[in-house]
C-alpha cells in the first residue's frame, strides 16, 4: 500500500480526497438548514460549516499544492509513502473529531487539527529558509498567518472570553482573506507558466507583459485589506480598502493574456478566480460605505467564487503537469466550470436580491452545482491520481 503510485506525491492523496470531500462537508450544514437532520456540534451549522470547508477541504488543497511545489523550490525531498500516509491519516482524523466534536473534548479536537497544518510548517521552515527557498518565503509568511488565524479559532471557540469581540466568523473570514493572498501568491509563479502556453499555443512567444511591481502591489493591497478586515470588519476605511484591493487586482489582470488565450481552459480557470476576486472585494468595499446591504454581501464571491475557482485551477493544472501530461484539460472541465461559475452567482447574489427564494436557489441548487463541478474533477482526475506518471518519472 505504501509503495502505491497514490502516495508517490503530496498532491495525489490530498487533490482527491479534497474534491471528494468539498461537497460533503456541507451536508450537515445543508441537513441543519432544511431542519432534515443535524449532527453531534459543537458549534452553530454555519461555524462548523466554515471551519470545515476552510480548515478541511481548503487545507487539504492547500497541504497538497505546497507537498507538490516545495520540493521544486528548494529542492528537498518530498513527503511520500509512509509519512504521507500518516500526515492523510491526520487530516481524516481531524474530520472525524469535528464530525463528532458536540461528543469529543473541544481541546481535542483543536489539537488534532491544528497538528496537521503544525507538521506541514515543520517541513517546510527549512526548505523556505535554505538559500534556494528564501525566495519563496513570502508563501511561507502567509502560511504561517494561515495557521495562526486556525489556532484562533478555536480559542475563540472554546475561550470566547479571552478573544472577546473576534468571534469565529471573523476568524473564518479573516482565513478566507489570507486564502486571496496565498491565491495571489500562487498566481505570480503559475500565471507566467500558463500564460506563456497559452501564448505559445495561438502562435505567440513569451509569457507578454507581467510587471512584478504591478503585482507587488496587488499583493500588498491585499495584506493591508487583511489587516483592516480583522481589526475593523464593516468599517469605511475597510470599505475604501477592500476597493482598493480589487482596483490593484483588475490592475494586475490587465496584463494577463487576454482574447484568444482565453480559449485555453487552464488559463481562463485562473483569470475566473482572480475576477471573482475582484467582483468580492467590490461587494465588500461597498458593502462597507453604504447600509442598504447585508454585512456578508460579497463573502460568497471571495469563498466560493475566488478560492473554488483558484483551487479547481490548481487542481487541474498541477493534476496534469505532475503526471507527466500536457496542459490539455479533458473536456469535462468545462461543465465543471460552468457549475462552479454558477454556485458563485447563486451564493453571491440570491441571498442579497432574493432571499425569499434562499433555501432553494441559495443553498440546495448551488449545493448541487458544487457537488456536480468537483464530483467531475474527481471522476475526471481520479485515474491520474492513482496511477504512474505518464511519462515514466518518479513521483
Amino acid at each position: 500500500m505504501f509503495n502505491h503510485s497514490w502516495l508517490a506525491y503530496g498532491f495525489r492523496p490530498f487533490f482527491l480526497l479534497g474534491a471528494l470531500y468539498a461537497p460533503v462537508a456541507l451536508l450537515p450544514w445543508i441537513g441543519a438548514l432544511m431542519q432534515q437532520f443535524t449532527l453531534p456540534m459543537a458549534l452553530p451549522p454555519l461555524v462548523w460549516h466554515g471551519h470545515e470547508m476552510l480548515f478541511g477541504f481548503v487545507s487539504a488543497a492547500l497541504v497538497g499544492f505546497l507537498l507538490t511545489s516545495i520540493p521544486s523550490w528548494a529542492s528537498v525531498a518530498p513527503i511520500a509513502g509512509k509519512p504521507l500516509a500518516a500526515l492523510v491519516m491526520l487530516w481524516l482524523a481531524g474530520r472525524v473529531l469535528f464530525w463528532l466534536s458536540a461528543l469529543t473534548p473541544g481541546w481535542l479536537v483543536a489539537i488534532v487539527n491544528l497538528a496537521f497544518p503544525l507538521v506541514l510548517l515543520l517541513w517546510a521552515a527549512p526548505a523556505l529558509l535554505s538559500e534556494a527557498g528564501r525566495r519563496h518565503m513570502s508563501i511561507g509568511m502567509a502560511l504561517i498567518g494561515y495557521v495562526l488565524v486556525q489556532g484562533l479559532f478555536y480559542v475563540a471557540w472554546l475561550w470566547p472570553d479571552v478573544t472577546g469581540t473576534i468571534t469565529p466568523v471573523t476568524v473564518l473570514n479573516t482565513s478566507v482573506n489570507l486564502l486571496l493572498v496565498l491565491i495571489a501568491l500562487t498566481a505570480t509563479r503559475i500565471v507566467r507558466v500558463v500564460a506563456m502556453e497559452a501564448r505559445k499555443e495561438i502562435g505567440l512567444s513569451g509569457p507578454g507583459r507581467l510587471t512584478p511591481a504591478r503585482e507587488h502591489l496587488a499583493v500588498a493591497a491585499l495584506v493591508l485589506f487583511v489587516i483592516a478586515d480583522f481589526w475593523a470588519p464593516g468599517h469605511v476605511v475597510t470599505g475604501w480598502i477592500a476597493l482598493a484591493a480589487a482596483a490593484a487586482q483588475a490592475d494586475r489582470l490587465s496584463e494577463w493574456p487576454w482574447g484568444r488565450a482565453m480559449t485555453r481552459l487552464y488559463l481562463l480557470l485562473l483569470t475566473l478566480a482572480y475576477l471573482w476576486m475582484v467582483v468580492g472585494l467590490v461587494l465588500v468595499g461597498i458593502t462597507a460605505l453604504i447600509d442598504t446591504l447585508p454585512g456578508y454581501t460579497g463573502r460568497h464571491a471571495l469563498s466560493a467564487g475566488a478560492a473554488g475557482t483558484a483551487i479547481l485551477a490548481v487542481f487541474c493544472i498541477a493534476g496534469l503537469r505532475h503526471t507527466g501530461r500536457s496542459l490539455a484539460l479533458p473536456w469535462l472541465i468545462w461543465p465543471a466550470l460552468v457549475a462552479l461559475v454558477a454556485t458563485s452567482l447563486l451564493r453571491t447574489f440570491v441571498p442579497v436580491w432574493w432571499p425569499e427564494y434562499y433555501l432553494l436557489a441559495g443553498v440546495v441548487l448551488p449545493f448541487v452545482l458544487w457537488l456536480v463541478s468537483y464530483l467531475l474533477y474527481a471522476i475526471t482526475y481520479g485515474r491520474f491520481l492513482v496511477t504512474a506518471r505518464a511519462d515514466g518519472m518518479p513521483g
